[in-house]
């Protein structure tokens, strides 16, 4: 029988804790749309909150033209989508890349790259420049996947 009253106490904890999570993310960003309301409309514009508009435009979300609204920047903030850049282990890959320079430039600024420099794009297929990331200089390479990666700059 203390197993079973171990059991739930365990179940109910974890439940416990991913409620307290979802709660904690959804004040997250609650607070980032807030900070990133700078004209206090309610509304984000693309100059307002640019890494997320490049995020809809990757992820093809048509926006409304008052723009990106609280419950649309929530259900977006949630998102796996808008999680940190993690690329794929080996990245960048070589290959046949179909992004237009603009695109490539979308998905380096949804991962928070700023200033990105006119992009190249290599023999390899990959699209080539620099930029910054959280205040430092980096060169980012974007592949045909859509893997973004950045290399600090010495």
């Amino acid at each position: 029988m203390l197993g079973y009253k171990t059991t739930l106490l365990c179940a109910a904890f974890t439940a416990a804790m991913a409620s307290a999570a979802a709660a904690q993310g959804t004040a997250d960003c609650d607070a980032q749309f807030t900070a990133l309301d700078t004209d206090g409309n309610g509304f984000l514009s693309d100059t307002e909150a640019p890494r997320d508009y490049a995020r809809t435009r990757i992820d093809a979300i048509t926006l409304q033209e008052t723009g990106i609204s609280p419950a649309e920047f929530a259900a977006l903030c949630a998102s796996e989508n808008w999680a940190e850049n993690k690329p794929e282990e080996g990245a960048p890959f070589e290959g046949a890349n179909s992004f237009t320079e603009e695109q490539a430039r979308d998905r380096a600024l949804a991962w928070d790259v700023t200033g990105v420099s006119a992009l190249t794009l290599d023999e390899q297929g990959i699209w080539r420049g620099e930029g910054q990331l959280a205040g430092a200089a980096v060169s980012v390479a974007i592949d045909y996947k859509g893997n973004v990666v950045t290399t600090p700059k010495s």
